[in-house]
């Protein structure tokens, strides 16, 4: 569907290397702020499972309230609570979590909080 009045999106790949299609992991956002605050927000992510998903946790966190680093790092941190990771996959989590911070923090620069 198009996107909601108002709204900015994104979406951020991080691989290993260019050449490569796949991602290690990814993001995609729809934002919408609304008097400095996060009106309405959707989030998926991607590479850190076997299908990308949506992040309601932290679409929950954010919604509301007035975009800082704080709250997107508080955001990242409910998405990724009950992880349950492997040894050859671990480092996901950390860089999935700085995936979708650097996103939100992208979507909403120069926003005030």
């Amino acid at each position: 569907p198009p996107l909601p009045t108002g709204a900015n999106s994104l979406y951020l790949k991080l691989r290993d290397r260019a050449s490569y299609e796949f991602a290690l992991a990814s993001t995609a956002a729809i934002v919408v702020l609304k008097g400095g605050q996060i009106e309405s927000v959707q989030l998926a992510m991607g590479g850190v499972g076997a299908v990308p998903w949506r992040a309601t946790a932290a679409e929950a966190v954010l919604r509301g309230q007035s975009p800082s680093q704080e709250l997107f790092t508080r955001a990242a941190a409910a998405v990724f609570k009950d992880a349950k990771t492997h040894p050859e996959n671990a480092f996901k989590v950390e860089l999935a979590s700085r995936c979708l911070v650097h996103a939100l923090t992208q979507i909403t620069k120069g926003v005030s909080a």
